[in-house]
């Protein structure tokens, strides 16, 4: 009988882990670092991932009842303004509170 020995599993990248020590702009930039690769015209699913990511973050921001209309103005952008704002915290601050006044204007 052969020893055989066990072959080794090739290992998936270890993605980064939210710990509770971050600051709200760390968890989001994490967040938006694992799907950004995913926002192309391509995609026909990524502005609903987009927004699943970002919600609770605009949550914060806006509130809960100005959130999903909010989070609906910003992933209606054209693509590369949202891949912009994934990747700047302080500018999703900005275009959230842009779109809270333009809808509390209205």
């Amino acid at each position: 009988m052969m020893n055989q020995q066990p072959q080794p599993q090739p290992q998936q990248p270890q993605q980064p882990q939210v710990s509770p020590q971050m600051s709200v702009e760390q968890r989001f930039l994490l967040a938006c670092q694992q799907i950004i690769y995913a926002v192309v015209p391509e995609n026909p699913n990524y502005k609903e991932q987009v927004g699943t990511v970002i919600f609770d973050f605009i949550k914060q921001i806006a509130g809960p009842e100005m959130a999903p209309k909010v989070t609906g103005m910003l992933i209606d952008l054209p693509i590369e303004d949202i891949k912009l704002i994934m990747q700047d915290w302080s500018l999703l601050q900005t275009r959230v509170q842009q779109a809270s006044e333009l809808l509390q204007n209205q």
